[in-house]
């Protein structure tokens, strides 16, 4: 045995174990979100009429609202996927590739465009981020959720929409410095 094959073998466990390492942060965050909220809300058999979409592109994933580096790692919002979205006058559905997001009108804060988010950064506000609310056992957790389209020029449409939860002095803006002041 050469001295290639031991660097080979040293490299492939080095892998596995960071690959292991990585796998038991995920669990790990997973179960210490698990406060955060009870249930989804499942779609309804009747959303109402479509206000917009749908949009296809790319789940970006969620994150607790004004840390968008604080992803959540609860299915279904834990992992990125291609998604469709699609506003009806009862809420936002959100399809992804084996779920389906369900963000009622009432519990829909509002949408705005955002360029970081879920530990993603896109330049010029490239992320569409709706800002929601969910039953938790201690109350409400208020969630980013980011959406990439395929077609950015239907933005502008998208943020006009609000939700029952909207405040009326619009205190929703992001705070962080690393997300875009529109």
């Amino acid at each position: 045995m050469n001295q290639d094959f031991w660097t080979a073998l040293v490299m492939i466990v080095l892998l596995l174990l960071l690959i292991g390492l990585m796998t038991l942060g995920w669990r790990n965050r997973s179960r210490s979100q698990a406060g955060l909220f009870d249930s989804l809300p499942q779609p309804p058999a009747d959303p109402g009429a479509v206000v917009l979409g749908p949009l296809t592109g790319v789940y970006v994933g969620s994150t607790v609202a004004g840390d968008w580096q604080a992803r959540i790692a609860r299915p279904p919002l834990g992992h990125r996927s291609a998604a469709t979205l699609t506003a009806y006058t009862g809420g936002l559905l959100l399809e992804l590739a084996t779920d389906v997001v369900w963000i009622p009108r009432a519990d829909l804060i509002g949408v705005r465009r955002t360029s970081a988010l879920a530990n993603k950064t896109v330049p010029g506000g490239g992320i569409l981020a709706a800002r929601w609310q969910v039953t938790a056992p201690r109350g409400r957790t208020v969630i980013d959720s980011g959406f990439r389209a395929d077609d950015k020029d239907s933005y502008p449409r998208w943020e006009a929409l609000r939700g029952d939860a909207a405040p009326s002095d619009r205190t929703d803006t992001p705070t962080s410095t690393t997300e875009e002041k529109q």
